[in-house]
């Protein structure tokens, strides 16, 4: 059996090669054109386009590792039991330090550009988005400073990350106007939350004219993944648009976690080092649990990052939905 090393190895040697090949052919198209590369921060990125062939290299290397790399069945359930728990820690640990703002959101979704809002807001009164997995607020916060008609209610598994958005002066200013509201919910456990106020009780079901879920669906296990889509469907009004992204089949995390002993619990579903879990998805995975929705767009997001400092490189895979 190829051990851990040689398997990794092998996937991050391909890494480095597709980056060389694509970021050449990038390089040698933008001094043509005299654009400039994609970069951010000390970063390089180019668009990275899979072959099948690659997709079956990498599908794979998971495959014939998995029997022995899979946790036992107690620690999977340990990590259920303990879900809220370990986002606890990590926003204990890491404060409002770890994630950066989002600042990219009104771009790639234009339902939340200045304009669309504004448009909006003017004709239906304040729009309401609502972010569920929130965090800290790095999605929903920017926005708020942004578009003074926006309300926002953030929802999020961990009591830590929610005390910490509320301190956040820019939530502080935009709940001082009533513009946002936070409340602690497990989409897992059940029907859509209340959020209490000073004032009133305010309903969360079927409140919202968008919702916004990055990054969260792959933390919850996948036998609860349809419950969890289901109640956060029921936040949205008739109408109401579902924006998403989330980890892609064969992200660079993956390969890694994939390869590692004893973080394997299911099909495309792993435990990081902190206790925190997550599931990459394919295409076909997010059209199942959102089939009763109308498809916008849903396509991957494949880029290579090389960073210039430490010469590092990555290949990345994410979902992009709404």
């Amino acid at each position: 059996m190829t051990s851990e090393i040689d398997t990794a190895s092998s996937y991050y040697a391909l890494t480095k090669q597709i980056y060389a090949e694509q970021a050449g052919l990038q390089h040698r198209k933008q001094q043509s054109s005299g654009e400039e590369k994609n970069s951010t921060n000390n970063q390089i990125w180019v668009e990275d386009n899979w072959t099948e062939e690659e997709i079956s290299h990498v599908a794979e290397i998971l495959s014939s590792e998995k029997p022995a790399l899979r946790a036992k069945a107690h620690q999977i359930q340990k990590y259920e039991a303990e879900a809220a728990l370990n986002w606890d820690r990590f926003y204990t640990r890491n404060q409002s330090n770890f994630f950066k703002d989002r600042h990219y959101l009104q771009r790639v979704f234009p339902e939340l550009s200045v304009e669309r809002l504004s448009d909006t807001s003017s004709s239906c009164g304040p729009f309401v988005l609502l972010e569920v997995g929130c965090g800290v607020g790095n999605a929903v916060l920017p926005l708020l400073e942004k578009n003074p008609n926006l309300h926002v209610w953030g929802l999020d598994l961990s009591h830590v990350a929610i005390d910490l958005m509320r301190q956040d002066e820019r939530f502080a200013n935009a709940s001082r106007q009533g513009r946002a509201k936070a409340a602690v919910w497990d989409i897992t456990a059940g029907s859509c939350p209340l959020i209490c106020t000073n004032t009133n009780v305010e309903h969360v079901e079927g409140a919202a004219d968008g919702a916004i879920l990055l990054f969260c669906l792959s933390a919850v296990t996948p036998e609860k993944m349809k419950d969890a889509v289901r109640n956060v469907i029921d936040t949205l009004k008739p109408g109401g648009c579902l924006l998403f992204r989330d980890y892609g089949r064969f992200d660079e995390a993956q390969m890694k976690l994939g390869t590692s002993r004893g973080k394997c619990l299911g099909d495309n579903f792993y435990v990081k080092q902190d206790g925190t879990r997550c599931y990459y998805f394919d295409l076909d995975d997010i059209r199942a649990m959102f089939s009763e929705l109308e498809e916008v767009e849903l396509s991957y997001i494949r880029r290579v990052y090389s960073n210039r400092g430490d010469q590092s490189v990555r290949r990345r895979v994410w979902i992009h939905g709404r």
